[in-house]
């Protein structure tokens, strides 16, 4: 007794793999497309302020050993109503969210106290701050008026404050 192979047509074969490929596209279309969508929603806005944010080349930029770190940042656009920063030292790092009328109880004004409001540099300007404690590397990140964070615009790493005149300031109360 014989056996009868029999194989698939090569029209059926050629149907089964166009089915296949169109269940494979249209899962992608439902899933993936939307998915990709909603994740680039808003990276426009944050591609918009690109390099408006920024540490400014400033000798403030530096702690004093066992007390205090002064930081410049310098805001280019009306868009960023406030900034994220992130201060590190040896393994930790602390962050907080900065926007006009903020009161941090370790953060200052260069020119203030720790326990008075902060204020953010008016687009093009430039403002000094003061963190309580010594730490040696900065990171800020904007923050939009839509809510979004954007990701790391600049960071730091700070020295010593060697200018008396500086050191004072930044000791101050």
């Amino acid at each position: 007794m014989r056996i009868k192979k029999r194989g698939v047509s090569p029209v059926v074969a050629t149907v089964l793999l166009l089915l296949i490929t169109i269940i494979a596209v249209s899962l992608v279309a439902i899933f993936v497309v939307p998915f990709v969508k909603k994740t680039l929603t808003g990276s426009e806005e944050c591609f918009g302020i690109l390099g408006s944010l920024s540490f400014d080349d400033s000798p403030y930029n530096c702690f004093v050993e066992n007390n205090r770190t002064g930081f410049s940042i310098r805001i280019d656009s009306e868009n960023i109503i406030g900034f994220k920063v992130a201060l590190f030292e040896m393994g930790t790092s602390n962050a907080y969210e900065i926007f006009n009328e903020t009161n941090l109880s370790n953060i200052r004004m260069l020119d203030g106290n720790f326990s008075e409001l902060l204020e953010l540099p008016r687009k093009g300007g430039v403002r000094t701050y003061v963190a309580d404690g010594v730490f040696k590397r900065i990171e800020i990140n904007p923050l939009l008026g839509s809510g979004k964070i954007c990701g790391e615009a600049d960071n730091i790493r700070i020295n010593k404050c060697l200018d008396s005149d500086i050191i004072r300031l930044i000791e101050s109360p």
